[in-house]
Order: structure tokens, then C-alpha cells, then sequence
């Protein structure tokens, strides 16, 4: 416990001074938003001027108003950036660490770090906690949490259950574009509580912790869109969402990159970009198979995949082949192979059948917009989590030698894809 521990310190400063020098200068990025915006919360409450009003909810900028507000209570001297960076990475070392401790007790260590490698010290992870971002709010709040769910094997049917529901919910009303994982989470429940079904006693107090939960996370976006929009859909905007179809037949993915002092956007275009725009719809993929097929794993394999693991970057630091680039790619390869073997032998169980479920619809999700890296971490989280149990299981050498092949071979697929993309892009290779 104590070297992932440091493992994991090490890493979380990086990114937290990683995060102060990249969120104080770019002014655009979700970031400059989600700070704003949390001041106009603390100010104003629930009904807090925001720009994104149904489309985005009022929890991101509630959570980062709340951090700031245990830092100033602390008297924490500093800039909004500065305090919210080093508060909530203090907070979120010691959430892990309590979660460490416990679950460490439990255990063997084989599956405690096989469960912490999978999330609260996994780099690809981990690195977004300090940012003022929806994906650094799903994380600091949900990777430990995720690490008990992966870790603690021995909970009981209604902990595990509640614990799977309860992260969905947060993601859902963290992100809008995570609803689909509240649809496995429920299933999930539903499955490992089957025993339980003529017992009301044993079900009932599961359901009522996730209803409250569910009540206390979204019942304040309810109110906020009923106040609004006379609604009780908690994103009843979908104005930006008719256009992601067209964004994804021009792009395959974008990026936040800083070039030469200046803050931009970085497009990686597709090459039917060229297409008329009359063609731009749904019914593009069916017109053209083929085209829509390649922009269907164009998207998706863009948020898998990291050619840099910080969410914002300098544009110097753009290499058609990098380590991260390499290593998520092993891991997306390994994690495959490693949920086609569990259900191709016929050992598919609850926990396989949701992290597998998990995956293809956090993949489907992508499939038709364009995509940044960090869109995709819920998926990455499973693809981690089972590479690591094909690598625990420690493969034979005869194994290894039908792994190999097939692990290079996608390795050099990657690395061409990634320049495909990058020549696509306005990076000046």
C-alpha cells in the first residue's frame, strides 16, 4: 500500500503543477467555464447564471464552488485556479488513501494492487483530478470508489449493486453524455439482487439508498430546468447535440493545444470533410458504408487512445509515436482479448457482463461525434481493469506467443492511424 501510495502522490502533483500552469493561461477551455462558473454558484445559488443552462448541469461547478470554499475556510491564500487545484488534490489523496487502507484490509495484495493499478494509480486516470473539468470532477469523486467496486470481490450483493448505480449516477449528473451507464448499472443490480426478490428485507434498503442518492444528485437539476425550462428532463437542451452528427463526418477528433504563447483548438479532420453539407446526417453512414465504418472506429479508437495523456497540451510536444500512445494501446489490445476470453470460455459473470457492457456502450457513445481523449475514460477504466487480470494471470509461454503477434500488429496498426490522424490535422508535421 505505501509504494502506490507514493506512486500515486508523485503522479497527482505532476498533474496538479501540470494543471495550475494550463488552466491560469487558457481561457477558452472547459476549465475557464467550469471556474466562472462556480464562482456565479457561489454567489447566486442553484439558479447561477449559466451559459450552458440544460445542456450541462449545476453539479461540476457546485463541486469546484464547494472545493473553493474549503480552501478559503482553511485560509488557503491564492488564486481561484491555485487553491482549487491543491484542495481538491489534497482531498482526493485522502479519500484514496482512506479507501486504500480499507480495502487493504480485505485483501490479498495481488488483488489490491491489481484494483489500484486498474484506477486510483492509473496515470491515464488520475492525471485529470486537478482540473476544473467534468472528467476531473467523475474522477476525483468516482475512481475510488471504482476501486472498491474492482477490489472488494467479497461485498455483498447489495453494497456492490448500490455502489454500481451510485457511480453511474454521478456520472450522469456530472456529464449528460454518460446517461447510457445508469441502463448496465440497473441491470447489473438486477442481477446479482435476483436471488433477493421474494425477500423485500433484503432489497428494500439497497433501493432506498439508491433513491436517495438519486434524489439528492439530480433533484437539484430538476429544479434548476423546471425553474428554467418548465421541464423535468435534467438536459432538456439538444441543440448542440443536433450537431454533433455533422461535427463528427468533418472531424474525427479535436483537442485544446497551446502554440506559441496562444491558446487553440486543435481539429484532426476527417477526409470527407469535403462532403456536401446537405450530406452531413445520419443517413451518411448508411449511404457509405465504408466511409461511415471507417469514421465509426476513427471515433471511437480516439477515445482510447492517447498520443498525449495530458487533457491540454503544448503543440511542440506533438510526436506521431509516444509512450502513451503505446501504452494505451497495449492496454486496449490486452483488455479485448482479455473480455473475448472470459466470454468465449463461458465464465461471463455479473461483474464481467457490466465492465464488457460498460465498454461497448461508452465505445458506442463515441462513435458518431467528434471525440477528445478524455471522452472515453469510463470505457478505459474496464480496458485497464481486465489487461491487468490477463497480466496477473500471469500468460504461459506459449500463450505469449500467440499474444505477441497480435499485440505488435495492433501496436504498428495504432501508430499508423495516429499519423493518418495527425497529418489530418492543423499541426504542421
Amino acid at each position: 500500500m505505501g509504494i502506490l501510495a507514493v506512486l500515486q502522490l508523485v503522479f497527482v502533483l505532476w498533474a496538479s503543477r501540470t494543471a495550475i500552469v494550463e488552466m491560469t493561461h487558457c481561457e477558452f477551455c472547459d476549465t475557464a467555464y467550469y471556474l466562472t462558473s462556480a464562482n456565479e454558484f457561489s454567489r447566486s445559488g442553484l439558479l447561477f447564471a449559466n451559459y450552458w443552462d440544460g445542456y450541462r448541469s449545476y453539479f461540476v461547478p457546485a463541486v469546484v464552488a464547494a472545493v473553493e470554499k474549503i480552501s478559503a475556510t482553511a485560509g488557503y491564500d491564492g488564486n481561484d485556479v491555485k487553491r482549487y487545484v491543491h484542495t481538491i488534490t489534497l482531498l482526493f489523496l485522502a479519500y484514496s488513501v482512506g479507501a486504500m487502507w480499507w480495502l487493504s484490509k480485505r485483501v490479498s495484495v495481488r488483488q489490491f494492487v491489481f484494483a489500484a493499478a486498474a484506477t486510483i494509480v492509473n496515470p491515464f486516470l488520475i492525471v485529470y483530478v486537478p482540473f476544473a473539468l467534468q472528467e476531473g470532477v467523475l474522477m476525483a469523486l468516482c475512481l475510488p470508489l471504482l476501486f472498491i467496486w474492482i477490489g472488494a470481490r467479497d461485498l455483498g450483493p447489495r453494497s456492490r449493486a448500490a455502489l454500481a448505480i451510485i457511480i453511474a449516477l454521478i456520472a450522469y449528473v456530472t456529464r449528460a453524455a454518460l446517461v447510457w451507464w445508469i441502463v448496465p448499472a440497473v441491470l447489473y443490480a438486477a442481477w446479482i439482487m435476483r436471488p433477493y426478490f421474494r425477500q423485500p428485507r433484503q432489497w428494500a434498503p439497497t433501493v432506498l439508498a439508491v433513491g436517495f442518492a438519486g434524489a439528492v444528485l439530480l433533484g437539484p437539476q430538476i429544479y434548476v430546468v423546471k425553474q428554467k425550462f418548465n421541464s423535468i428532463n435534467p438536459y432538456p437542451s439538444t441543440a448542440l447535440l443536433s450537431n454533433q452528427i455533422a461535427w463528427g463526418i468533418n472531424l474525427i477528433k479535436f483537442a485544446s493545444i497551446e502554440e506559441q504563447g496562444h491558446w487553440r483548438q486543435l481539429a484532426y479532420l476527417s477526409p470527407f470533410m469535403a462532403e456536401p453539407e446537405d450530406s452531413k446526417t445520419i443517413h451518411f453512414y448508411w449511404d457509405r458504408p465504408g466511409r461511415g465504418a471507417f469514421l465509426l472506429l476513427g471515433h471511437a479508437y480516439a477515445g482510447f487512445h492517447y498520443d498525449e495523456i495530458k487533457p491540454y497540451w503544448q503543440i511542440q510536444r506533438s510526436r506521431i509515436l509516444t509512450f502513451w500512445l503505446l501504452l494505451s494501446s497495449a492496454i486496449v489490445f490486452l483488455g479485448v482479448t482479455q473480455m473475448a476470453v472470459t466470454v468465449v470460455s463461458g465464465q461471463l459473470n455479473a461483474d464481467g457482463a457490466f465492465s464488457i457492457a460498460t465498454l461497448a456502450l461508452c465505445a458506442a457513445s463515441l462513435m458518431l461525434t467528434a471525440t477528445e481523449s478524455r471522452f472515453g475514460i469510463v470505457g478505459f477504466v474496464m480496458l485497464s481493469a481486465y489487461a491487468l487480470q490477463l497480466l496477473a494471470r500471469r500468460p504461459t509461454r506459449e500463450q505469449w506467443a500467440l499474444l505477441l503477434p497480435g499485440l505488435l500488429l495492433y501496436l504498428a496498426l495504432s501508430f499508423l492511424f495516429n499519423a493518418l490522424m495527425m497529418q489530418n490535422g492543423d499541426i504542421g508535421l
